[in-house]
Parts: C-alpha cells; structure tokens; sequence
C-alpha cells in the first residue's frame, strides 16, 4: 500500500476521537461559569455615606476604614475623609487627608483640600500652611477655602488690612463659621479687640466644636484683661483637639497672665514639641521663663530677677522678651536708665511688640520724667492694641503732662468710653485737661467718676474743685 493511501487510512480512524474530544470540550465550556466581570469601585458619594451612616451608628472603625482605602484612588473621598477628621479634633489625620486629596485633585477641588489643610496647619502651628495657602490660590483663584487660607497668611505677615478684606469677601461668600474665625484673626492682627471678640463668638455660635475661633477668643480675652474665663475655655478645645500647638502656645500664655509660670512651662514645652518650624512657638519657652523671673518682682525679688534675667540676656541677646522682661525687672527696681536700655534694643528687634513700645513709654515718662518723649512709644503701643485702655490712659496721661491738651482730650474720652473702664486716673486726667482748657463744665463728669472710683485721691477732689470755682459755684467749691 502505497504512503498516501496509509495516511488516508490513518485519518479515518482518527476521526471519530477527535469528534469525540470536540464535543467534550464543548460540553465542559457550557458548564464552565461565565468569567467575572471587573467590579467598578461604588460611587464616592456612596463611599461617604455609607461611612457616615456607621459613624452615625458609632462605629468609627469600619467607617474610616472603609473611608481610607476609597481615598487612595478618589481624592474626594479624602477630602471628606479629612473634614470628618478635623470635626472631630483630630488634627494630624485630617492633615494626612487633605494632603492625600489635593494631590489626586485639580481645580477648584484641589484649591479647597489645600486651603483646608493650611488652615489645619495654621492651627498646629507648621510652617507649611504659607505655603500651601499660595498653593491653594494657584490652583482656584477666587474660591472660597484659598480665600480664608489666604486671610491668615497675611495677618501673619503684619498686612492686617488684607487680611481683613479677604475674610470678609469670605464671609460674603457663605464661609460660615470657618470664615467668621477668619475674620476674627484678621481684626485681632489689626488691633480691633472688640471685632475681634465679636466675630469669634459668632463663629463658636454657629459650630461649638471649632478650634480655630476658641484659641483667638482666648487670645482677645487674655490681652483684654480676662485670662480667667479663657482657661476653661482653652482647657476644652485642648481635650477636644489634642494636636493644636496653638491651643497650647495660648493655654501658656493664659497661665502666665494669671501668675503660674511654673504650670505653664509644661504647656509651652508640649506646643513646642507639637509645631514644626515656627519661630513663635520656639519662642514659647523663654517667655514663660521672663515670666517665672517676673513673679520674683510681683513678690519684691526685684534683685533676683534682674540676676536671673540678666543671666538670659546675655545668653540670648535678641529675644525680645528678654530684653522685655529685663527692662520691667529694672523699672521695678527704679532705675530708669537701665530699663530703658533694654527697652529700647527691645523695640528696635520688634517694632510693633505693643508692650514692649508701652514700658519703654512708662519709664521715660514715670521714672526719667520726661513725658514728651514718653507719647512717641505710648502712641506706638496704643495703635497696635487700640481696645488696650491701660494703653490709651498711659497715651492720654503723657499727653496730659506734655502739655498737649487737644490731643489729650482726644485720646483720653476715646479710653474712658471703652466698656467696662474703672482706671481712676484717667478720668481725672481728662478732668484736668478739661480744666487746663478752662472746658470747666465738661471737667465735672470725668472728675466725679475718678473721686468715685478712688475716693482718697486728693488731687481729683481739688481738680474738681477748681472746676465749680470756674462754673462759678461756690457752694460745691
């Protein structure tokens, strides 16, 4: 038999086999299931809601879970991420969050994640949040998050009137609470207490929970005068919001003004700890230390203080509160000279350090008697803080003893309107300027509240007399 007829055979036979195998294949791909289909991930809103809803439930775990892993590829996803963690005061992880979703967003989306974030930076006190606000406002010029970012930038900056302008077109806007902090910062830079206070506390109405308007409050209230009512306040934001240097750098401050340097060492240590690059903070602890050495003058240590003072100065030659704590040592001491030193190279390191300009102005005044010389710095101290009346009473006193009476009349009637004023010597220092000015009739009210208020002072009652004497009323002369 010839190859090809061999071949043909063979093909023959293989035929049925391979029939055979066919139809097994066939019938094992009917019964095969049918391949999967790739699952899309559910909708970001899904995502959120479905968090929101177990947070609802109190269970937190699953819902930030579910939340972390859906912001890894869903930037929006991280941007809620990161509002629900700040909400709830947990300020680090919101941080992360708004960092994660700015880089996976653009556009408007983008320009609210970084200016969030800035804002959260500006609470821990990082160096960063300048940056990202510029960021913020790259990325969505006229948006309403880089807006309020933008605010605290520049009242950061000493451009107050800036800052102003752009928490109030925040406002305008709709920003809500976030917005009123805003402006609350920005009049607070700018010297406007009152603003300041008012726009805090509009803030804490509309959200309790929010740090940012609870830290400046306690700020307003603690140059105001009322460090007392800021503490509980502080001490609860801090509970709430453990990770804000800034709580921290005010509950400091608070303790200091009420005379517990030592308790504030410990606050001032943690803010440190906390922010990242932020001279202010650094500089925490060395006020708080001027402070304990100033609780040695409020006890008459006057020589252990500047002892102790002096030692820092020379370790520390340009801080400020040094240089600033050295001097009110030294004018305790009464020596103006040497205070006056110290004051000065402290207002040439920070020319717009209110306090600093005001004992500088108080020692020329008071202790060197030289009260022309004592309005330029009292003047300076007074426009920084224009809701300080212990300021604008020392302004009004030098105005008074240098003789420029307009000026002083002025200065003086603005102080004495302030809520709350109870400084006898300003009343009768506006009472005889009135005098001086032979306004005799305008001179009895002021006079009368300081006699009120301080009944010993013999120089308000033969002020006022001499007033009468000018009415003409012999009776009450």
């Amino acid at each position: 038999m010839k190859r090809w007829s061999w071949l043909l055979v063979a093909a023959l036979l293989a035929a049925p086999a391979l029939a055979e195998d066919k139809k097994k294949e066939d019938k094992k791909a009917k019964e095969a299931p049918a391949a999967q289909a790739p699952v899309a991930p559910a909708p970001a809103q899904d995502v959120v809601k479905d968090a929101e809803a177990k947070l609802a439930a109190g269970d937190a775990d699953k819902a930030f879970a579910m939340l972390e892993k859906a912001a890894l590829v869903d930037g929006r996803v991280g941007l809620r991420l990161g509002m629900l963690r700040e909400s709830r005061g947990e300020l680090l992880p919101a941080e992360d969050a708004y960092k994660g979703a700015a880089d996976k967003l653009s556009g408007a989306e983008k320009g609210e994640a970084l200016g969030r974030l800035a804002v959260v930076q500006d609470a821990r006190g990082v160096a960063a949040a300048a940056a990202n606000a510029d960021a913020a406002v790259a990325a969505d010029p006229d948006g309403l998050w880089p807006t309020i970012a933008m605010s605290y930038r520049r009242a950061h900056e000493g451009k107050a009137d800036e800052a102003v302008a752009l928490a109030q077109k925040a406002v305008g806007a709709g920003g809500g609470p976030a917005a009123k902090a805003a402006l609350g910062h920005a009049l607070d830079a700018k010297g406007d207490a009152a603003g300041a206070e008012a726009a805090y506390r509009e803030a804490i109405a509309a959200d309790p929970a929010a740090l940012t308007p609870v830290v400046g409050l306690a700020h307003v209230l603690r140059l105001s005068g009322r460090a007392a009512e800021a503490e509980p306040m502080l001490k609860k934001a801090i509970d709430a919001s453990p990770g804000s240097a800034e709580a921290y750098k005010e509950m400091a401050r608070v303790k200091v003004s009420l005379g517990r340097a030592q308790e504030a060492l410990a606050d001032a240590s943690l803010a440190v700890a906390m922010a990242e690059d932020d001279p202010d903070t650094a500089g925490l602890v060395m006020e708080v230390k001027v402070a304990r050495a100033l609780e040695d003058v409020a006890a008459g240590r006057n020589d252990l203080a500047v002892k102790d003072l002096t030692q820092l100065r020379d370790q520390n030659p340009d801080s400020v509160p040094v240089r600033l704590g050295l001097g009110r040592a030294q004018i305790a001491r009464r020596d103006g000279d040497a205070a006056i030193v110290e004051l000065q190279k402290a207002v040439e390191l920070d020319p717009k350090n209110a306090e600093a300009q005001y004992y500088l102005g108080y020692a020329q005044h008071v202790l060197k008697r030289a009260p022309a010389q004592a309005v330029g710095p009292l003047e300076k101290a007074a426009a920084a803080q224009p809701g300080n009346a212990t300021y604008a009473t020392a302004l009004g006193l030098a105005l008074t003893d240098a003789q420029q009476f307009d000026r002083a009349v002025d200065v003086l009637s603005r102080a004495t309107e302030m809520p709350g004023y109870k400084d006898p010597s300003g009343y009768a220092a506006l009472g005889q300027t009135y005098v001086n000015l032979k306004r005799y009739k305008e001179a009895v009210s002021p006079l009368e509240n300081a006699t009120t208020l301080a009944p010993n002072n013999a120089q308000a009652w033969a002020t006022l007399g001499w007033a009468y004497f000018g009415l003409k009323d012999s009776a009450n002369f």
